[in-house]
C-alpha cells in the first residue's frame, strides 16, 4: 500500500485504480500533513485543498470558489448538471427556491409517518428472515422509496430510477450514454405530472412561474435528476456505512438500541467519518491565497472533504467513532450556500433504520465487505451481508 500512497502524494489522482478507501486514508493523512494545497498534474493539472480550514472557507467563498463549472472532475460527457450545486448565483438561487418546498423542515416533518412506515415496511421481513444483503434490500431501495413519495414520482419511475441508479456513476465515468434514457424517464413523469393534478409537489413544480415565465422542461430535468441521483446517493451510502459501523461494533449498536437520543449523532458521526462524497471540485473565478500557496484564477480546484473531516486541528481523536462530538461541523453536507437541501430528511430516515433496527437481535456481518469509490468520488459499499442472532 505504501507504494500507491507515495505515488497518490504525488500525483493525486482521484481515478486511479488503486485509490480505494483504504489507502485514501493513509493519502489524505500524508495530504494533510503538508499543511498546503498541493497541485497535482492529473487530468491536466488540479490543486487539491485537505485541511479543514482550507476546505471550509473554499466551501462558503462560492464567489471565488466557482460551482458553475461542474462539481464532477473530470466530467463525463454524456453528464447532466446537478441543480443547484452545480450553478451560482442567480440560477443557484433560483432553483434552490424552486427545490426547498419539497425538502424544508416542515415537509420533512409532514411525511414522517410515510418515512417510519416504510422504514419498518423494509427492515422488519428482514430481521424476522435472519439474514440479508442491506445494499440490495435496504439501502438501495429505502431512500427511494423515501424520495418517491416526498417528490411524487409515480411507481412506474421509482422502478427505472432505481435500475438506472445501480451503474449511473460507473457509466457516467466510461463515457456511456446515460442521460438520453434518464432524461426520457424524466420527460414521461413531467408529463404524467402535468396531466394529472395529484396533489405532490411534482405537480406543483410543474405549474410553478419563475419572473412570470413557466419553469422549463430543461429546469425540471436538472433538478428532478438530482433528486433522483444526489438525493439518493448520499443517504444510500451514509446508511450503509453507519450499517457497516455497527455490525462490527457490538458496544455501539447496544448503546444506540438503549439510547434513542444518541441516534442523531451517530449519524453526524458516520457522515464524519465515511463521508458519502469524498470531494468535490471548484473552479477558481480570481487568484486567491489559500495558506502560503496562490492558485491562479482559472484553476480547478479538488475540496478534499474526507481528508478535512479527519483534520485533527478541527477534531480531537479524529480516527474514532464519538457520539460526544456536540454540533456536528463536519462537512460532508457541505457549507455555505451549497449546503445539502435534503440534509433534514436524508438524517430522519436514517434515524428511521435505527429506530427499527433497536428492537432487532445482534446484527453481525455475514461475508465479505467491499467498498470502493464509484466516478472516483462516492463512497459505496457493493454489498453489506449481516445476520441477526446467534
Amino acid at each position: 500500500m505504501s507504494g500507491a500512497v507515495d505515488r497518490l502524494v504525488a500525483r493525486f489522482d482521484h481515478h486511479d485504480p488503486e485509490f480505494t478507501p483504504e489507502v485514501a486514508v493513509a493519502v489524505h493523512r500524508r495530504l494533510r500533513e503538508v499543511g498546503e494545497p498541493v497541485h497535482s498534474a492529473a487530468h491536466g493539472g488540479v490543486w487539491v485543498l485537505a485541511r479543514y480550514r482550507h476546505v471550509f472557507d473554499a466551501l462558503k467563498d462560492h464567489g471565488t470558489f466557482s460551482s458553475a463549472q461542474g462539481v464532477f472532475f473530470p466530467r463525463g460527457a454524456d453528464q447532466p448538471r446537478f441543480a443547484p450545486l452545480e450553478y451560482d448565483p442567480p440560477e443557484h438561487t433560483a432553483f434552490r427556491s424552486l427545490m426547498r418546498p419539497a425538502l424544508a423542515a416542515a415537509a420533512v416533518r409532514a411525511v414522517e409517518p410515510r418515512i417510519d412506515r416504510l422504514a419498518a415496511e423494509v427492515v422488519r421481513p428482514l430481521v424476522a428472515r435472519g439474514s440479508a444483503d442491506l445494499v440490495a434490500e435496504l439501502t438501495t431501495t429505502l431512500p427511494l422509496a423515501v424520495l418517491a413519495t416526498t417528490i411524487g414520482f409515480s411507481d412506474a419511475a421509482r422502478s427505472e430510477i432505481l435500475e438506472l441508479t445501480r451503474t449511473t456513476w460507473s457509466r457516467m465515468a466510461t463515457g456511456g450514454q446515460f442521460w438520453p434514457q434518464f432524461a426520457a424517464l424524466l420527460d414521461a413523469e413531467i408529463a404524467r405530472a402535468r396531466r394529472d393534478h395529484d396533489g405532490t409537489y411534482l405537480a406543483e413544480l410543474v405549474r410553478t412561474e419563475v419572473d412570470g415565465a413557466p419553469v422549463t422542461d430543461e429546469q425540471l430535468r436538472v433538478m428532478l435528476v438530482a433528486f433522483a441521483i444526489a438525493g439518493h446517493e448520499t443517504t444510500m451510502n451514509t446508511t450503509g456505512h453507519l450499517l457497516w459501523r455497527l455490525a462490527q461494533d457490538p458496544d455501539l449498536a447496544a448503546r444506540l438500541a438503549r439510547d434513542p437520543g444518541a441516534r442523531p449523532a451517530a449519524v453526524d458521526e458516520s457522515l464524519r467519518l465515511d463521508a458519502p462524497v469524498d470531494h468535490g471540485s471548484r473552479v477558481t473565478t480570481r487568484e486567491v491565497e489559500v495558506g502560503r500557496t496562490t492558485i491562479p484564477a482559472g484553476s480547478r480546484v479538488l475540496l478534499a472533504v474526507g481528508a478535512a473531516n479527519r483534520d485533527p486541528e478541527r477534531f480531537d481523536d479524529p480516527e474514532a467513532f464519538r457520539l460526544d462530538r456536540g454540533p456536528a461541523r463536519h462537512l460532508s453536507l457541505g457549507q455555505g450556500i451549497h449546503f445539502c437541501l435534503g440534509a433534514q430528511l436524508g438524517r430522519r430516515q436514517i434515524v428511521a433504520v435505527l429506530d427499527e433496527l433497536a428492537a432487532a437481535p445482534p446484527m453481525t456481518l455475514d461475508g465479505p465487505v467491499r467498498r470502493h469509490y464509484a466516478n472516483g468520488r462516492h463512497l459505496n459499499l457493493a454489498a453489506l451481508p449481516v445476520r441477526w442472532g446467534a
